[in-house]
């Protein structure tokens, strides 16, 4: 109703827009200027007046116009009502309720308004007598709707004779003779008949021809207009009933189609005619019956239709719906009608790879051996390609269909023709891996001389084979005669790809293959200088490693990385940390450890600098240098460990933790040996210079805490026997300095002690005599400092003991002349040199003590403590600077108060309780003093409560707050100093000059003595252990708890595989029952289908034989014929 008001506005009466033009005309004279103010009072009444009538008029009229639209509208919702029940008992069938509503005022035309289907268009789809009835109603028949379909293509397409017939005004008898039976004399009355029946039966579908359609046919709002649009087909633009008909192999609608004048060339937009889309609908779900199918072919055909065969369109032709249908006589059929086998489906297919999809062999073989007679004779109808370049030959291959292969190749099939990503038959063959397809495609490509036929990427079949781990295929290939020499245009070989894709197997064979054709190949680089050695490394591939290394592949090999970096299939393999291949070539080679690639790095630099865990510990036990260097970079691998490692101080920790073992054994077992390899700080047992591995890992600082590795047991007891080994040189050294101490004490004694107590010196004590003892000793401390200056250089003056020994030592030299002065204030200039010389030498000589390593821990606490102390009276020192000069005020300059020094000296005694008290603070004695005693006592007790109390506290709490800590950071200097010291020793040992100086048999005794072995064991029970009574009890322990934990963390491990390895087993138990079972039916099932495959294999060979001799003969008579023209 909505939408009928929309369509056609109210028409109001014409009297209506008369009365108001009227209207406007006088209001118009009324409101000229100049008459307005004459005869006012006649134009007002003139006005009512009119306006009254114009009011009465419009009310009158409008009430009639609303009365009459009222009526016509609920006569016209009466209709569509009719109409849309019209449309629903159509649908169901009801005929007597059809008749019902047609009497009762629906439209015979009634029509849904949603795509303009009519009454006759629904009828038609329906095998009953509806459509007769609204014929005879005189319902317009041969109407279109909104996409072009009438109910003559919707009759077709349901396959109703009886409607056909209805729809081309058939008499009543020849339309019961149609429905009866189609007897040839019944066509001839309909061919007769001709001209009478309308040009509407060639009638295509158009799109666009909408029609008004008058209100009267319309259904109503209610009606369910979505559901008549789902049962009705869509039909090609162009189609007519006769393609509509054949789409559904309606071959009796065709029949009666073609007799009444039906067109069979007739073509749709796609220019398929109706021959080109019998049984389209199959696609559509729709159950065709082959027998239907072929009917209709053949109806069409004998009719005059003609295959158009145009590939421009990538549609599903009769032939793929024949196939699909399984129907060789369909095939058969569509192929005498002139298909050809060359078009594509919707899909990209041919008819042919519909076959192979199928696995149905006879079509294959009708098609594929089907006598074309417009194909090209130099070209096999079996060779046309799909979508994606594969011939039928390729599509069995692929799927692996070896009867497809056999009809393939008998009809003459092409192995060399290849797909679009550049392979061929033979190609796919060899990467699919199927044995008997391979074998039949073999006896083709032999016979052709086709057996190292290269694909687009110039590979050989062998190559594929290779890349997809086929190694029977290889085998075949190679027994068949391919050339395992081939190479790439990339200068890749058959082992370069066995390598890179780690086919162990394969290369295994390969290599052993012919071994003087192996052994020039296996060295082969590729254009990128990899070698088959190469790319088994950097892909991974442990196996192929060893089988290469073994067969004599070089380690040592040069592997470009850029163009101007070089490397070592070691350093690669450090790189991406392949822990086995590492191994492998360790093995095979130990010196390959220190490699050097271009860029000065060895395969240890590496691995520290791409953080590979694995690749480290092992080199390191295998004796890589973590400080080792090469000319070309200065850089140590323990700093590029430490920079690029994440928890580098846990990791190297780790790695000693596995140098301490007890070998298996329970450390509480007599016969237990612990295992202490010092292999790691030591890796070359040949070098005198034992110490640079830890003197690296002591410069790279303590970012990361590293300096606790100082703390571990291997470290610790390789420092102690280290510093065993060096104690005789550093007792020389201590002699030296002792003799210098002794010297210089007793020659400041002679000098000022008797003096001072006017006593005559002894004769063993006479200054000149131990002026001469001192001078000695001041050379020979001066010898030992150039030394050690030489040999470390810059370095050497960094130090706090070595400027205190130069002071000293210079002081010492001096003292003598100071002595011997006879100037003024001469003796006092000697006694302040001789007093800091002697603290500087005793100084000096507590460091030298605290080298011990049971001694040098208090001192480098003592230091340590003095160094918070002094922070923090630095800290303090204006509040104690603050209170020396406020006791120098209060007691007015007097002792001991007499200046700010002496002030600030008192003071600071005053901290250790020494006050004073009773004498400084006394009511006589301050009365002289200060002006008010209070004043002053308050000061004090200010002093003692801020200073004595709370800041000595201070002082003795913060110094030595945690203990244990404080305990650990003084082991730690003390071993670095340790370290520090002994570096220095082994390097005056170890150094050209003393090589120079010394006789060759006391350096080299020497020499020997100070070097460690890289392994020593130890041994729980003391007595039969010669390292456990050089070592300290704590040193011990900590080696034996070492090895315990590795110990039972290693127990542990081994137990959890041993667990995994049980239930490996009860699960390959229960599961290989099972999979017997299974076996046992596939064998019984696969054997019965392999003797069928090979009766078929026979048959099919015998084909191709047969077919190949006729199509050379073919061939032969084709050239001759070019030769002759």
């Amino acid at each position: 109703m909505k939408k009928n008001s929309k369509e056609e506005p109210d028409k109001k009466p014409s009297s209506w827009y008369s009365v108001l033009d009227d209207a406007k005309e006088q209001r118009r004279e009324f409101k000229e200027p100049g008459v307005e103010n004459q005869n006012k009072s006649k134009s007002l009444e003139a006005r009512s007046v009119i306006s009254n009538n114009i009011r009465i008029n419009s009310m009158n009229n409008t009430m009639e116009w609303l009365e009459g639209t009222l009526l016509r509208r609920r006569s016209e919702t009466r209709v569509y009502k009719y109409n849309t029940r019209l449309l629903e008992a159509i649908t169901d069938g009801d005929t007597a309720y059809m008749n019902r509503m047609l009497a009762m005022g629906a439209n015979v035309n009634a029509t849904c308004r949603l795509n303009q289907v009519s009454a006759c268009h629904i009828a038609a789809t329906i095998n009953n007598d509806a459509l007769s009835l609204l014929i005879n109603a005189g319902a317009i028949s041969m109407r279109s709707d909104k996409f072009g379909r009438t109910p003559l293509h919707l009759a077709a397409w349901a396959g109703h004779v009886r409607h056909i017939a209805s729809l081309l005004d058939f008499p009543e008898a020849l339309q019961d003779k149609v429905t009866s039976k189609m007897t040839p004399e019944v066509l001839q009355e309909i061919r007769t008949s001709r001209l009478t029946v309308p040009e509407m039966i060639n009638r295509p579908c158009e799109l666009n021809t909408l029609s008004t359609v008058p209100d009267a046919w319309s259904d109503g709002m209610e009606h369910n207009c979505r559901s008549i649009k789902e049962s009705l087909p869509l039909f090609q633009p162009g189609w007519t009933a006769l393609h509509a008909a054949s789409a559904r192999a309606q071959y009796k609608c065709v029949q009666l189609l073609l007799a009444a004048g039906a067109d069979p060339m007739k073509t749709d937009l796609l220019s398929r005619t109706p021959i080109d889309v019998v049984g389209y609908d199959h696609y559509s779900k729709h159950k065709i019956d082959p027998a239907d199918f072929r009917e209709t072919v053949r109806m069409l055909r004998e009719a005059g239709g003609k295959f158009q065969n145009s590939t421009a369109s990538k549609v599903n032709t009769p032939l793929h719906t024949a196939v699909d249908l399984d129907s060789v006589d369909a095939v058969e059929e569509v192929l005498d009608a002139g298909a050809t086998a060359t078009l594509w489906n919707s899909h990209g297919l041919t008819a042919m790879h519909d076959c192979v999809k199928n696995r149905n062999k006879d079509i294959l073989q009708l098609i594929a051996n089907y006598e074309f007679g417009n194909e090209d004779p130099q070209v096999a109808v079996v060779d046309e390609r799909d979508r994606w370049g594969y011939t039928v030959l390729s599509a069995a291959i692929k799927a692996g269909w070896t009867q497809g292969v056999c009809v393939a190749l008998g009809a003459g099939a092409s192995v060399t023709m290849k797909n679009n990503k550049g392979e061929s038959p033979l190609h796919l063959a060899a990467s699919y891996g199927n044995l008997d397809i391979l074998q039949e495609v073999l006896i083709v490509s032999k016979f052709n001389s086709s057996l190292d036929f290269l694909n687009d990427q110039g590979e050989t079949a062998l190559f594929v084979a290779i890349r997809h781990n086929q190694i029977d295929v290889v085998r075949m290939l190679l027994s068949a005669g391919a050339r395992i020499q081939e190479e790439t245009v990339d200068r890749v070989n058959v082992l370069h790809v066995a390598a890179e894709h780690g086919h162990y197997e394969i290369l295994e064979h390969l290599l052993e293959y012919d071994d003087h054709i192996t052994n020039e190949m296996i060295n082969e680089p590729d254009v990128i200088s990899y070698t088959p050695l190469v790319h088994a490394v950097v892909n991974d591939h442990p196996k192929c490693v060893e089988l290469l290394i073994s067969k004599g592949a070089n380690v040592h090999v040069e592997v470009h990385i850029s163009e101007t970096n070089t490397t070592t299939p070691l350093h690669l393999a450090a790189r991406k940390n392949h822990f086995e291949i590492c191994e492998t070539i360790i093995n095979n080679d130990l010196d390959t450890i220190h490699a050097v690639n271009s860029s000065g790095l060895m395969p240890l630099h590496e691995a520290c600098y791409h953080g590979s865990r694995n690749v480290i510990t092992l080199l390191l036990h295998r004796g890589a240098d973590l400080s080792g260097h090469t000319g070309k970079t200065k850089l140590l691998p323990i700093d590029v460990l430490m920079n690029n490692l994440s928890k580098p101080t846990q990791f190297i920790e780790e790695i000693f933790d596995t140098c301490i073992s007890s070998q298996g054994r329970n450390i509480q077992e007599s016969n237990c040996k612990v295992k202490v390899d010092y292999r790691v700080l030591v890796p070359d047992e040949s070098d005198w210079k034992q110490m640079r591995v830890i003197k690296g890992l002591v410069n790279t600082g303590n970012r990361h805490d590293q300096s606790r590795l100082l703390l571990h047991p291997l470290v610790q007891s390789f420092l102690y026997l280290k510093w065993k080994s060096l104690l005789p040189f550093f007792y020389t050294i201590l002699a030296m300095h002792t003799c210098f101490v002794l010297a210089l004490n007793v020659y400041v004694v002679s000098v000022f002690f008797y003096k001072d107590k006017k006593r005559e010196v002894p004769g063993y004590f006479l200054p000149s005599i131990w002026e001469y003892i001192l001078y000695v000793t001041i050379f020979l401390i001066a010898i030992q400092e150039i030394i050690f200056i030489k040999i470390k250089k810059r370095r050497y003056l960094l130090f706090l003991e070595t400027w205190l020994k130069i002071w000293a030592v210079t002081l010492a030299l001096v003292l003598p002349q100071t002595v011997n002065w006879k100037i003024n204030n001469g003796e006092d200039w000697a006694r302040l040199i001789a007093t800091i010389s002697l603290l500087l030498s005793w100084f000096e000589m507590m460091f030298l003590l605290s080298r011990f390593p049971d001694w040098g821990f208090y001192v480098l606490m003592f230091g340590k403590v003095a160094n918070k102390v002094f922070k923090i009276l630095l800290s303090f020192g204006f509040l104690l600077f603050g209170f020396a000069i406020c006791f120098m005020i209060q007691f007015r300059a007097k002792v001991p108060f007499e200046g700010p020094w002496a002030s600030f000296v008192k003071t600071m005694a005053m901290m250790t309780s020494e006050y004073d008290y009773q004498t400084t603070i006394n009511k006589t004695d301050a009365a002289k003093v200060s002006a008010s005693i209070i004043i002053l006592r308050i000061i004090f007790l200010t002093f003692l409560i801020l200073v004595s109390i709370v800041l000595m506290n201070l002082i003795a709490g913060v110094a030595v707050n945690n203990v244990n800590h404080l305990e650990m950071i003084g082991t730690i200097k003390r071993l670095e100093k340790q370290v520090e010291f002994i570096t220095s020793l082994e390097d005056i040992v170890c150094h050209k000059l003393m090589k120079k100086v010394l006789p060759k048999k006391l350096y080299q005794k020497l020499s020997m003595n100070q070097k460690l072995k890289n392994v020593i064991y130890l041994m729980p029970r003391e007595s039969t252990c010669s390292y456990c009574k050089y070592l300290p009890p704590r040193i011990r322990e900590a080696i034996f708890e070492t090895a315990q934990r590795q110990q039972m963390e290693m127990d542990e491990e081994l137990g959890s595989m041993a667990f995994k390895m049980k239930l490996d087993q009860i699960h390959n138990i229960i599961v290989g029952s099972e999979e017997d079972e299974s076996r046992r039916a596939d064998l019984s099932e696969s054997a019965v289908a392999k003797i069928n495959e090979e009766i078929d294999k026979i048959r099919s060979e015998v084909s191709f034989i047969r077919n190949f001799l006729v199509t050379n003969r073919r061939r032969t008579i084709s050239s001759n014929k070019s030769s002759f023209l």
